[in-house]
């Protein structure tokens, strides 16, 4: 008779049944400490997807799983800077989403006005770990109050140079392409120079953080949604483009259980690839 053997996620979801809730922070912090023993990724997007079905399964107004959505944000932003991961990109808010009713609409650009607000107000976090924010997408389309807090913003971390979080807002993958397909081609006929692959990729809105490494996207839904399409093929040095994952549970409810099989994963490849590289060098 052949055992079943749990996955990894299925485990870590037993944890919080098996361990009293007083030794979560330590147990936490010793995780931490001992994935940051191993490598780590340098650059982590998350497709924050799910806020509304969130709201739905729990019968709460729609505004309430997006302050869920926000708090989640915080949540696994701490993490990644406790994890030492220095780039993290987020989907906040995709040219599609001023399709959805004018109301709802309202409502996420009064939150994006709260939460730019208490970053102005409460900046801790991010300037000790020493991370920048930089909102990429077309800020223009953004009423012209946001816009000129979200200068604000930016203004406000640029001294922090350890590590950054870029905003998508609003954004769509295809725009950043043609952007940087035009600006290729103003530079190509200015200076006279060729358009290649690593021009292109260095007037993406990303440019300023290094390639990515993983990108997850929550809720079950299996695809990209004009989201770093650039960036997700992408070939670099260290492997063949970033590892993706599509997570199940809502991004409400996303957090710590979610992220370590996740990471943890990531450093078993790349440990591979590292020892498997060491190798090949060797019988060469």
């Amino acid at each position: 008779m052949r055992l079943a053997i749990p996955s990894m996620q299925t485990i870590l979801s037993l944890l919080p049944k098996m361990i009293p809730s007083s030794l979560y922070p330590s147990l936490r912090t010793l995780v931490i400490e001992t994935l940051k023993k191993g490598p780590l990724p340098t650059h982590v997007g998350f497709i924050m997807d799910g806020n509304r079905r969130f709201s739905r399964s729990k019968a709460v107004p729609v505004e309430e799983g997006h302050m869920a959505g926000f708090e989640a944000l915080k949540r696994v932003l701490e993490l990644m800077l406790r994890l030492e991961v220095p780039n993290v990109t987020v989907y906040a808010f995709s040219f599609d989403n001023f399709n959805r009713p004018a109301a709802e609409v309202a409502k996420l650009m009064d939150m994006a006005r709260t939460k730019l607000l208490e970053i102005c107000q409460r900046g801790q976090l991010l300037d000790r770990y020493g991370v920048r924010v930089v909102v990429i997408g077309r800020k223009d389309l953004l009423p012209i109050d946001i816009q000129n807090m979200v200068v604000k913003v930016e203004a406000m971390t640029a001294h922090n140079t350890r590590g950054c979080l870029n905003v998508a807002f609003p954004y769509s993958s295809q725009e950043e392409i043609a952007t940087a397909m035009c600006r290729n081609m103003q530079d190509s006929l200015s200076h006279n120079t060729p358009i290649t692959a690593e021009s292109i990729e260095q007037k993406l809105y990303t440019a300023h953080s290094p390639p990515l490494d993983i990108l997850v996207r929550t809720s079950g839904v299996r695809r990209l949604s004009d989201f770093l399409l650039a960036q997700t093929s992408i070939i670099n040095d260290k492997t063949v483009g970033p590892s993706i994952h599509f997570v199940e549970r809502y991004w409400p409810d996303f957090g710590i259980l979610d992220v370590l099989p996740i990471i943890m994963g990531w450093q078993a490849e790349e440990m591979f690839k590292r020892t498997f590289g060491r190798w090949s060098k060797l019988m060469a």
